[in-house]
């Protein structure tokens, strides 16, 4: 899932905040700044490639589409499906966040110049805590940019899903993300 780069700013302040502030975590504050967000990075262009790998696949199989009736969007939603639990990339949000959590730990652990004063397990999980925090945070905004845009298209008689409503749905999302500090 891709995270708003201001929520992910803001996520990551927590995560220094609740690791290193209280020296939970002894590393060097702009290290840990970089490489967190190099992690997340990474995991999120791991989940851009399994989009073009799957429309990459359909290309190549597109006789499959005739034979089993399928739309070519339910298609890739297949095979980025398959291609994902074959990399081993949960596509639920949430899990997603558990997994880059458990990256994150596994740098610290591996870094001789990172000192920890705590459980590996009491941090792996305010790592979690705090990134699925972050999920959560923007799934609300864009929930409720949607609900602004729709109520918005509904008055106008807009479709939804159309340039128009899309376009409407980009400015309420910017809105929300002011309203809540992040622009």
């Amino acid at each position: 899932m891709k995270i708003h780069s201001k929520i992910l700013e803001k996520s990551i302040n927590r995560l220094v905040e609740e690791l290193i502030e209280p020296n939970i975590v002894e590393v060097d504050r702009d290290k840990f700044v970089l490489k967190v967000k190099s992690i997340i990075e990474e995991a999120q262009r791991e989940e851009l490639q399994l989009i073009e790998d799957a429309k990459k696949v359909l290309k190549e199989n597109l006789h499959l589409l005739e034979e089993t009736g399928l739309d070519s969007a339910r298609a890739v939603s297949l095979i980025k499906r398959k291609l994902a639990e074959e990399r081993n990339i949960n596509l639920n949000p949430f899990e997603r966040m558990n997994q880059i959590a458990k990256r994150i730990m596994d740098w610290i652990m591996e870094d001789d110049e990172i000192e920890i004063y705590d459980e590996p397990y009491n941090i792996r999980k305010k790592i979690a805590h705090i990134l699925r925090d972050a999920v959560g945070e923007q799934k609300a905004i864009e929930r409720e940019a949607q609900r602004r845009a729709e109520e918005e298209a509904e008055k106008r008689d807009i479709l939804i899903g159309s340039d128009d409503w899309n376009f409407i749905y980009r400015k309420y999302l910017a809105e929300v993300m002011k309203e809540k500090g992040y622009e």
